[in-house]
């Protein structure tokens, strides 16, 4: 080789040296770049691809009743579902699942679409609550659907069926409407409180999803476990409820509709509210027919309304406690005043009717015998701002702040009212006031609202805030009482509340409801009929359809001697208050001062302490009776006169 092409070759092999180093170079360059600079970045991707990140979801809270038996529970359950990376994008593939789910393909579809687009972090449920056929026949459709997996989650448990459904109410999921209402405070595919308690204190009883983080391989099957962050259980609560009280007002309703209430005198916790007809919470908890949804939600019956807090009713005679009140605080009347009922009288030129004629009355035995005649007298002596006014004092224009959504207020008339609500007529005229004083006319009330003005009468005075949480059970098992609500103190004259007193024990020891009076048991009371239409005269009434015939109600307190609940029972469609309300309200005190005592519900575990159990250990007497009911009675009177 000559020296010039042995300097070619050294040239070459230079360039070839330095190109090789550039290159190596150049490698490590990127090498440290990757490395280096993006090794986050990089290492987050490669960990998408290769770990799973699965929402855990949280149980929600336990329910229990004051006793602590349990209303709502959790179960284990398995559900069919999509995780989100696996959300199919083939319109056919879902055609085909939801033929062989029985679904409909455009539901389904629309669901996955709305899944892809929300970003949401849970799994798409496409069939839920698998039983053991369901499980085989999901492991075959995952056969030939792969992106098809089974989920364990909790599911709630309504215990009682339909005993308490509008107090518990239903859970389910949460759906685009109520995500635009509230923005960024719930992710679709969220477990909810839908009604209900469940859904007044969500954020109670919800809990903390936990995340459950898994390496997979190239075919997305799982192989290791990489992280795991456990959920935190919701709340668990005790509710101020009685199941055994709820569950003899549930009977006493049977096949009537209505609504009842009972509150607790000592702090106006609700010791049953019970709405007839009811519904089955479980059965809100899966996907629904609309089969289904028209038997809950379109049914003429309306079982899906709470008629205890949103039913608004004609109170009939119990609101001529409020009337009376009215009267005396304004100076009209004392409890000796008297006026003479002959069945009806004229007032403006129309004749007004009462259902007997009473003779001379005053105060106490007009409310006793429910004289309509004696209580028009005052309504034409009243103004209805005057009426009004009084019923703001204690507690009825306002909402009752239980802790139930959806309340209505009650409706109370008045001048302003009217003017902004009449749908023709704006101007109020003396003669509503006549037909407002006995209950009729524009007046409207909810159960709760009507309880809790009689729960204030119980109190003397003091208007309570009706409420169902009672109490408070955390992760360790210890268990508080929750403070309920302050009353306030609406100032009651202590004279003007022993006349009204004393009427409403006469009501039920001689006059309207005495039929159901209980041996042992002082109740105070007041019946109460309500039109629903107009009627010429009995015979014309016995001859109307059941839908419109008169309401019944009755609403009172027990014992007189120290009161401890208050009630009020209304029956839609059934006649007088003492033939259908009272025999209801009698059921009730017979389980809480007597059955209750002497046949409790089995002892459950963790059961709150109860202040009407020290009192009654205190009350009763030692030996064979010491297991009776520890109210005490007052000798009747006699008949020549009303005494206490």
């Amino acid at each position: 080789m000559d020296l010039r092409q042995r300097n070619l070759m050294l040239k070459r092999l230079t360039n070839l040296q330095a190109a090789a180093w550039l290159m190596v170079l150049g490698l490590g360059l990127v090498y440290a770049w990757l490395q280096v600079v993006r090794r986050s970045e990089l290492q987050r991707l490669a960990l998408s691809q290769a770990v799973k990140v699965r929402t855990t979801p949280a149980p929600r809270g336990i329910i229990f009743d004051r006793n602590g038996h349990r209303l709502v529970d959790n179960r284990r359950a398995l559900h069919l579902v999509i995780q989100q990376e696996d959300l199919p994008k083939d319109s056919a593939q879902l055609e085909f699942l939801a033929q062989a789910l029985e679904q409909e393909p455009e539901q389904l579809k629309r669901r996955v679409q709305l899944a892809r687009t929300s970003g949401m972090k849970r799994s798409l449920i496409v069939q839920d609550n698998l039983d053991d056929a369901g499980l085989a026949r999901a492991e075959n459709l995952r056969a030939r659907f792969p992106f098809l997996s089974i989920e364990v989650a909790p599911r709630r448990v309504y215990q009682g069926d339909e005993l308490a459904a509008h107090v518990l109410g239903y859970v389910g999921e949460v759906n685009p409407q109520l995500m635009s209402k509230e923005p960024g405070r719930y992710q679709l595919g969220e477990i909810v409180g839908r009604s209900g308690f469940e859904a007044a204190r969500n954020d109670l009883l919800k809990g903390q999803d936990g995340l459950r983080k898994s390496l997979v391989d190239h075919l997305g099957r799982e192989v290791a476990l990489y992280g795991l962050e456990n959920s935190t259980p919701g709340q668990s609560v005790y509710l101020t409820l009685d199941a055994g009280l709820q569950k003899t007002m549930q009977d006493a309703y049977g096949e009537e509709r209505g609504a009842g209430v009972v509150i607790d005198l000592r702090d106006g916790g609700i010791l049953a509210l019970y709405s007839s007809p009811s519904f089955d919470p479980n059965a809100f908890l899966g996907h629904m027919s609309q089969e289904d949804v028209d038997q809950y939600v379109r049914n003429p019956t309306q079982p899906m309304l709470d008629r205890a807090t949103q039913g608004l009713y004609p109170p009939g005679s119990t609101y001529k406690l409020l009337i009376a009140l009215s009267a005396l605080e304004k100076g009209i009347i004392t409890p000796e005043t008297t006026f003479t009922c002959h069945g009806r009288k004229t007032y403006y030129g129309r004749e007004f009717r009462c259902d007997a004629v009473h003779g001379t009355l005053n105060l106490i035995q007009a409310i006793a015998r429910s004289c309509d005649v004696y209580f028009y007298e005052l309504g034409m002596r009243l103004d209805v701002d005057e009426i009004h006014a009084t019923a703001a004092k204690y507690g009825l224009t306002e909402l009752t702040q239980v802790d139930l959504p959806n309340e209505l207020p009650s409706r109370i008339p008045s001048r302003e009212w009217k003017a902004k609500h009449g749908r023709k007529e704006k101007k109020w005229y003396a003669g509503e006031t006549i037909s407002v004083a006995i209950g009729q006319g524009q007046n409207g009330l909810t159960p709760i609202a009507l309880a809790r003005f009689y729960a204030m009468l119980g109190a003397k005075g003091k208007v309570l805030t009706p409420h169902l949480l009672y109490g408070q059970r955390d992760e360790a098992g210890q268990m508080a009482i929750v403070p309920p609500p302050k009353p306030r103190d609406a100032g009651l004259d202590p004279k003007i509340w022993a006349a009204l007193d004393e009427g409403l024990y006469e009501v039920v020891r001689s006059g309207t409801a005495h039929s159901s009076a209980l041996p042992g048991v002082t109740m105070c009371g007041k019946t109460g009929t309500s039109q629903v239409t107009t009627f010429v005269d009995k015979a014309h009434y016995s001859t109307l359809a059941k839908q419109f015939r008169d309401n019944a109600l009755f609403a009172g307190y027990a014992p007189r001697e120290n009161p401890q609940i208050a009630w009020a029972i209304v029956v839609e469609n059934a006649g007088f208050g003492a033939d259908a309300a009272a025999p209801i309200a009698r059921k009730l005190c017979q389980y809480w001062f007597l059955d209750r005592l002497k046949k409790p519900l089995p002892p459950p575990g963790g059961k709150l302490p109860d202040a009407f159990e020290e009192a009654q250990n205190d009350e009763a007497e030692p030996g064979p009776a010491a297991d009776a009911p520890a109210v005490k009675t007052t000798p009747k009177p006699a008949d020549t006169g009303v005494q206490r």
